[in-house]
């Protein structure tokens, strides 16, 4: 049964999870509302509906003291995090800076990757969350934080064992070889059964944020719920699809998108 392979999953990464589902969906509305009014019509190569809600919903319930945000592209999520925490100190950074069309005064923007700072010089690092949109190895960064005592942070690019570009953090928990992204190149990852234990010895709290919406298949046109693919439920059924149609529009774009604690 694919209800039974997915509780054997979320069982598998034994991780706490933080967030109830039932009151992210409180907060759908207001973001919806918010959603239609957005600087940017087209966000397409950066976050849409899916992970700017949860990205949006859990800086707003968190009004972390800093917020650094690793890949802006358009600045879309930026603006999206501002509203969301107006007092957060916003550290955005990105090596190509000329693709921003959103460029906000409160907001210090850097092109330094974020691994080549020493970031306990500069933030009270526990009392911040970091943002990763950056396609980079999330085990790597996720190394990095714990070095400078980081303790709330996102993947956006949490991409399944078989898609994506980057060693995601679900391709850990997956403890599956390889991966080929969605290019179908074929992309071999060193994914050592230390990997997964060390997510195990460090993570207090992982938790995949659920989509507002999704189908049967994938973008890719895999079972959504196959080997692999595990996702919490959706916060709304098909029958919402009207009131909601932006959001039912963007539902491919879900990948997994998750919150952790170390």
């Amino acid at each position: 049964m694919i209800q039974d392979h997915i509780k054997e999953y979320y069982l598998k990464m034994i991780f706490n999870t933080k967030w109830d589902t039932r009151d992210i969906k409180n907060y759908i509305d207001e973001f919806h509302k918010l959603y239609l009014s957005k600087p940017i019509i087209d966000n397409t190569g950066g976050m849409k509906s899916a992970h700017l809600f949860n990205a949006w919903y859990i800086i707003k319930k968190m009004q972390p003291k800093h917020i650094i945000e690793s890949g802006v592209w358009k600045g879309l999520g930026t603006w999206f995090f501002k509203e969301a925490s107006p007092e957060s100190q916003i550290i955005s950074i990105d090596p190509y800076p000329n693709f921003r069309e959103i460029t906000l005064d409160s907001v210090k923007y850097i092109t330094n990757d974020f691994l080549s700072i020493d970031w306990k010089n500069i933030i009270d690092t526990k009392n911040t969350l970091v943002f990763f949109d950056d396609h980079q190895d999330a085990l790597e960064r996720l190394k990095y934080c714990k070095e400078h005592n980081f303790k709330y942070i996102m993947y956006e690019d949490n991409y399944p064992y078989d898609r994506g570009d980057v060693y995601s953090i679900k391709k850990v928990i997956s403890q599956k070889p390889f991966v080929i992204d969605h290019a179908g190149t074929q992309r071999w990852f060193d994914n050592k059964p230390e990997d997964y234990q060390y997510l195990i010895n460090n993570i207090k709290y992982y938790q995949e944020l659920p989509p507002i919406f999704k189908d049967k298949i994938t973008r890719w046109n895999s079972l959504w719920d196959s080997d692999g693919y595990e996702t919490p439920e959706p916060l709304f059924d098909i029958i919402d699809k009207d009131k909601y149609s932006i959001f039912f529009i963007e539902r491919f774009d879900y990948t997994w998108i998750c919150y952790l604690e170390i």
